[in-house]
């Protein structure tokens, strides 16, 4: 919308917005709800108004036309201002209630190592924010955001649980890793022996997790299960991402814990195809660089705090 703004009369945006509205049924209504957003911003005056009207006509014709600019320099930067207070009030909402709700909690590329008042530690990741509720019979931690380690001291009698999304997982005394991904939950062990539990998985999840064990459990219940060099749960702890066959979306939401920004994956099909490597948490730009690269895609830093990773 931006960009048709600006170039009002560029041909080749044209037909590739033509291309986009054919490419799915989900992209005309798409295109009304972002237009309903900006106009409920309530500053775009007639303008916008013209600019809905002949928008609800493109859906079949899938033409925009010039008028649709028609912005006076000043309600383009009251437009803008309004805009962005909405979007930060979207955004943000989530983060302050982790905020309120969290025990401990880490900012982007802050890592922080904690000890329970059972001697059990937890190292948590970058971005990331833990609720801590023990009860004498059980110690339940709950990951709200991002990732964490947890190295549990024994007691059969106080099982430790980590809850992470609708995925328990339950030991007594072990190593292992809970993160919550792009598309699920990740659990990887690094000794000894956890159970793991899920309501929404669509099939049995099998014997225990032991050392080098891997499950990720997909939103939609899809187990996918394996094994690795033990040291590889947690392995981020040394400020190095470790990654086997992962789907660059996940590596993505790893790196976007370490960078002061926003990464935006415009290819979804892209997210899907899988990478092995090692990249440094400590520079994310350059990690993002060698990910988009694996597979031709390309990598553009739209600004300090924009990075963009799309095969375009």
């Amino acid at each position: 919308m931006i960009a048709i703004q600006e170039a009002p009369d560029d041909a080749d945006l044209q037909a590739r917005f033509d291309a986009w509205c054919k490419s799915s049924s989900e992209n005309p209504p798409a295109w009304n709800e972002a237009q309903y957003v900006w106009n409920t911003v309530g500053m775009a005056g007639q303008a916008s108004d013209d600019m809905m009207a002949k928008a609800n006509r493109s859906q079949s014709h899938n033409r925009l036309t010039s008028s649709r600019t028609k912005f006076r320099p000043r309600n383009i930067a009251a437009l803008a201002a309004g805009a962005l207070s909405v979007c930060m009030a979207i955004i943000f909402q989530p983060a302050i209630s982790i905020w309120l709700a969290a025990d401990y909690s880490t900012a982007t590329a802050e890592m922080r190592q904690m000890v329970l008042e059972d001697g059990s530690v937890v190292h948590l990741g970058a971005d990331s924010a833990i609720e801590v509720a023990f009860e004498p019979q059980t110690r339940l931690i709950r990951l709200l955001t991002g990732e964490a380690y947890f190295e549990v001291v024994p007691n059969k009698n106080r099982p430790f649980k980590v809850e992470a999304s609708n995925v328990e997982t339950t030991v007594l005394g072990t190593a292992f890793d809970v993160k919550l991904i792009a598309g699920g939950v990740a659990v990887a062990v690094n000794h000894g022996r956890v159970g793991v539990a899920s309501v929404g998985a669509d099939q049995a999840l099998g014997a225990p997790l032991e050392a080098g064990d891997w499950l990720r459990i997909s939103h939609n219940g899809e187990i996918e299960r394996g094994n690795d060099s033990p040291e590889l749960a947690g392995g981020w702890r040394s400020g190095m991402l470790v990654v086997k066959d992962w789907p660059i979306a996940d590596v993505v939401s790893e790196l976007r814990r370490h960078y002061k920004g926003t990464i935006i994956l415009a290819d979804g099909n892209l997210g899907e195809q899988r990478v092995t490597g090692v990249y440094d948490l400590k520079n994310p730009i350059d990690a993002l660089g060698a990910v988009a690269q694996a597979h031709g895609a390309q990598m553009r830093q739209v600004s300090g705090f924009l990075t963009v990773i799309s095969r375009y």
